[in-house]
């Protein structure tokens, strides 16, 4: 009612109804809590004040901070970010109107992934969840057979549904992990940049903006409407989809050569001379989370490595990677996987190498932990319903990436060469789940993944050569970007989808 009577210019009696709301703050449920701090606010707002609104504003977010600290489960967490959507939306656009670029920096990651900045708690050992979830495997195994077969499988779909909300029911047991991640001031992240850029992409209104951290120096840029860059986003995976199908450019609709020169351009020629040839780290919003990089001009052959925020950049790329042997596993139905595995394992001298009945879920999740790198060549299912029931396909069923959260020292570097292995469901506060969330969240340094389907032939040349040069010492993001120009350089069109399907993701 506020709210509506501030649009309408009866500011008396927006500020007795603001007023009104704002005693919530007092008490009730932190979400109830946190609208009482939101109602205050916009009646310092509606006064002139914004700095007293400010505080209310992060009076607020602090309340439903420690409410999601108190959440164990990833989806619990990541589906809290849309208490604070507004209140994170005010205090971005009482920093945008200052034209501070270190406020804008700080607002934007006050509420940004903050599921991925809080280290989620272990999952205790759970009997009942562990029983679930091989059974689960077990269904899901006899549902494939069933459909390739093309036998009817209603009743294994509705004994595979009443699994998976047991599962969610079981997970949510969870207690509730550390606090959340502190933003970053622009300071700190310069002393760990050194000389990369951070881009972090903002959503403010209907337009799209970009911090920009150089240097120890903050700049704002105004990049244009945002919903032409999500549509440019969506075109260039359209033309990428349809190239790597097709493997023949003249058979691509011009419109997607035509999105990647103009996403290039809308992000990063307002930014060219700051960037020059450094190598970047992206904080992407909404739909430009599956942006494929390296298929766009201005990042062809540049490292670059996206992060569901700066804070968990941060966070990971101050880590210490585990030292254990480096794990390679290959999935069923996939000959080319078994290929790509054995060639790695002369590369990776000392590899444990898990392929054909021995690749089970059990097996690699065990070997998984305290590993310095995996490489898991598996078909692979992205869950956009529910993205924590993303799976990669193994000898005796999926692995889940709720399976994933139980490991308690994942590898420091994880390589997925399965089909949009990559992908993340977004949230409200920019809150990414799937396989990229729960391997950051869970203690990972970076993950190279998919963000788009691949084939399997090109894929093994191209994972060689990047297994080869981060043995030679070159970090995952340099080394993933000198493959795929190498790769394109030489291949056809297919090739180049592949290249591009590929993104480092974390602190590469």
């Amino acid at each position: 009612a506020g709210r509506l009577a501030a649009a309408l210019g009866r500011t008396d009696r927006a500020a007795a109804r603001l007023d009104e709301a704002a005693r919530a703050r007092r008490w009730g449920t932190a979400p109830g809590r946190a609208q009482g701090w939101y109602a205050l606010a916009l009646s310092h707002r509606l006064a002139g004040d914004d700095r007293a609104a400010a505080r209310a504003l992060r009076r607020g977010l602090a309340v439903l901070d420690s409410h999601r600290a108190s959440l164990g489960a990833t989806e619990l967490r990541a589906h809290s970010g849309a208490y604070g959507q507004e209140l994170a939306a005010e205090g971005l656009d009482i920093a945008v109107r200052s034209g501070a670029p270190a406020r804008v920096l700080a607002w934007a990651e006050r509420w940004r992934a903050s599921a991925v900045r809080t280290r989620a708690a272990l999952p205790p050992a759970d009997p009942d969840l562990f029983a679930a979830l091989t059974e689960l495997r077990l269904v899901s195994s006899l549902l494939e057979d069933t459909l390739l077969a093309g036998r009817p499988a209603h009743a294994l779909r509705g004994r595979q549904a009443r699994l998976e909300q047991h599962i969610r029911d079981l997970s949510r047991r969870v207690p509730g992990g550390g606090a959340v991640a502190s933003p970053p001031g622009v300071s700190t992240l310069a002393g760990r940049l050194g000389p990369r850029v951070l881009v972090e992409l903002v959503a403010h209104g209907e337009r799209l903006r970009a911090v920009l951290v150089r240097d120890g120096r903050a700049t704002l840029h105004d990049l244009g409407p945002l919903a032409e860059a999500a549509n440019r986003a969506r075109l260039l995976r359209f033309g990428l989809r349809r190239l790597g199908t097709t493997g023949d450019p003249a058979g691509v609709p011009a419109g997607g050569a035509h999105a990647a020169a103009a996403l290039a351009r809308q992000l990063f020629a307002p930014l060219r001379r700051h960037l020059g040839d450094r190598p970047l780290v992206v904080v992407p919003i909404g739909a430009l989370h599956a942006v494929p990089w390296s298929g766009l001009p201005s990042c062809a052959g540049r490292s670059v490595t996206a992060a569901p925020s700066a804070t968990a950049w941060l966070v990971a790329d101050r880590r210490d990677a585990p030292d254990g042997p480096p794990v390679l596993a290959a999935g069923p139905r996939l000959p080319a996987a078994q290929t790509e595995v054995r060639q790695l394992a002369g590369v990776l001298p000392g590899a444990r190498v898990f392929t054909g009945a021995d690749a089970t879920a059990g097996a690699l999740t065990a070997a998984l932990d305290g590993a310095a790198l995996a490489h898991i060549a598996a078909h692979g299912t992205f869950r956009a319903d529910n993205p924590l029931f993303s799976r990669l396909e193994l000898a005796d069923g999926p692995l889940l990436a709720y399976e994933l959260e139980r490991l308690p020292r994942p590898p420091g570097c994880v390589v997925l060469s399965a089909c949009d292995s990559g992908l993340s469901g977004v949230r409200p506060g920019d809150e990414v789940m799937g396989f990229t969330a729960v391997l950051l969240a869970r203690g990972a340094r970076c993950l190279v993944a998919t963000v788009l389907p691949v084939p399997a032939e090109p894929t093994t040349a191209l994972m060689l050569d990047l297994h080869r040069r981060m043995r030679q010492g070159a970090r995952p993001a340099r080394a993933l970007a000198d493959a795929q120009a190498a790769f394109v350089a030489t291949g056809d069109g297919a090739g180049l989808a592949t290249a591009a399907a590929f993104v480092c993701f974390g602190a590469g």
